[in-house]
């Protein structure tokens, strides 16, 4: 029996390591939604970052990347994309809370149908994709509408999150050709970190109101400091076992495990005893999942 447990993790690796990243992306949302309640989204992509960075940088330092490199604008461009996308998610996380914002996460396949279709002259959509593009976007449509308690704005952010997922992913497989993975990470994350130490120095110098693209900033206290630490080895731990994941598996498996982002998201909001959305919003996020899936199958 033994060898056969064995086999079976062996061949699923790739998966496990997948659904690890979707609980840990699940955990870090969850974490980072309950300190929203004291720091503005700004000052949370600043821990996410900070945490993160000085592992990073050992990793470059013990072991140099090797690389063809000649694409810096490229690189910062990537790093700049990551960093906007950080801010949607952080600002739907406190807006909107995790499923709704983990469901337009998932939603990503559908846009990089889009713009694989108008970037790429021979890339054609069939008909079955075009059939999931619109079921995917009925179904954004169905939690858009009954949200009525849900600002508009809110929702166009965990739009915007969604694209700028899509767009990492297209820059990210295109960086990787000259530059060694975890300088695209590195990227993405000083980008994060710089752009948040910005907007919190214009956001408590300038006393201007936390919002999208300010902060002031809140002094940690006490188990505060924890959780900044839990919730930056849990963005570490979502980058890593995905990293694994993509090693073992299919991109398109990958992306499709990588759903359960939305079914742990719910767990978890169940347990902090927020409930489930609306049967109507329910009905939206199964059909955004599934265009997504159908989408990223091809």
């Amino acid at each position: 029996m033994l060898p056969r447990v064995q086999t079976f993790i062996h061949k699923n690796k790739g998966i496990g390591f997948m659904l690890l990243s979707s609980l840990c992306f699940a955990l870090m949302s969850a974490v980072a939604q309950i300190m929203s309640r004291r720091f503005p989204s700004v000052e949370l992509v600043l821990f996410r970052n900070a945490v993160g960075l000085p592992f990073l940088m050992l990793s470059l330092w013990q072991k140099p990347a090797v690389q063809k490199g000649g694409k810096l604008g490229f690189l910062i461009f990537r790093g700049l994309l990551g960093a906007f996308t950080l801010y949607c998610l952080f600002f739907a996380l406190e807006h909107l809370g995790l499923s709704l914002t983990n469901t337009y996460g998932q939603a990503f396949p559908l846009f990089i149908a889009i713009f694989t279709f108008l970037w790429i002259p021979n890339e054609s959509l069939n008909s079955k994709q075009v059939l999931f593009l619109l079921i995917g976007f009925m179904g954004i449509l169905l939690i858009f509408q009954p949200s009525a308690d849900k600002n508009w704005a809110n929702h166009s952010v965990g739009l915007l999150y969604a694209i700028g997922t899509a767009l990492g992913y297209m820059a990210i497989k295109e960086a990787q050709k000259y530059y060694d993975s975890r300088w695209v990470i590195f990227s993405f994350m000083a980008a994060g970190f710089s752009a948040s130490c910005i907007s919190l120095l214009i956001g408590t110098w300038g006393n201007y109101p936390n919002s999208f693209w300010s902060g002031q900033w809140v002094q940690p206290e006490g188990k505060e400091y924890i959780e900044i630490l839990i919730l930056g080895l849990l963005a570490l731990g979502v980058q890593s076992f995905t990293t694994q994941a993509l090693r073992f598996e299919k991109t398109s498996v990958v992306g499709a495990v990588g759903n359960s982002a939305v079914l742990f998201s719910i767990m978890i909001e169940i347990i902090l005893g927020h409930g489930l959305p609306n049967f109507v919003v329910l009905i939206g996020m199964a059909l955004v999942l599934i265009g997504s899936y159908q989408i990223s199958k091809k």
